[in-house]
């Protein structure tokens, strides 16, 4: 578990500071962003609360050199997430619900630490989990006709153990068709 835990931070922090050199380069396409027919910014998002409706589908972020995230929210409340890390992946399962202050709890039930990031088992070698959950506060966009899952992680427990705020300060899905 100890592993899992310290793997998770160190992606955590490798993944931030990706993410932080790549949001610099996208801050100066954002400074002049093309007009649209009515005359506002195209690119302009509409911002929507978080519910079980509007969240179910599969999002993924994805960084160059294989590292990133995805998250499959189905109907029936269950949750895959895969934290990719270049060469292995962690894969949590487990079932999530949304509060009435905007957040998505992610109650893991199991994980596993995959060697290898192509043709994941899904199924099997999966180690029970106890007190563990995700937790973020987030919300819904919708830019240029394109879903987003915007998250920024509150608390990460794995068997007990927090985080202790070792994580991404925001992580924006994309939808997958």
């Amino acid at each position: 578990m100890e592993k899992i835990i310290s793997i998770i931070v160190l992606a955590s922090l490798f993944i931030f500071c990706i993410n932080t050199s790549s949001s610099s380069a996208n801050n100066q396409k954002k400074k002049n962003p093309p007009l649209g027919k009515s005359g506002q910014s195209s690119e302009e998002d509409a911002e929507v609360p978080l519910s079980f409706k509007n969240v179910i589908g599969n999002w993924r972020l994805k960084y160059s050199g294989n590292y990133g995230y995805y998250f499959s929210l189905s109907p029936n409340y269950r949750a895959l997430v895969i934290i990719y890390l270049n060469t292995q992946a962690l894969i949590f399962r487990g079932v999530y619900t949304i509060n009435d202050e905007n957040k998505l709890r992610i109650n893991i039930s199991e994980m596993k630490d995959e060697p290898r990031v192509t043709a994941l088992n899904l199924y099997k070698g999966f180690m029970k989990a106890k007190s563990s959950y995700f937790l973020f506060a987030g919300y819904r966009v919708k830019k240029n006709n394109r879903a987003a899952l915007n998250l920024q992680p509150r608390a990460i427990v794995i068997d007990g153990n927090n985080s202790d705020g070792y994580f991404e300060p925001s992580i924006k899905l994309a939808k997958e068709p």
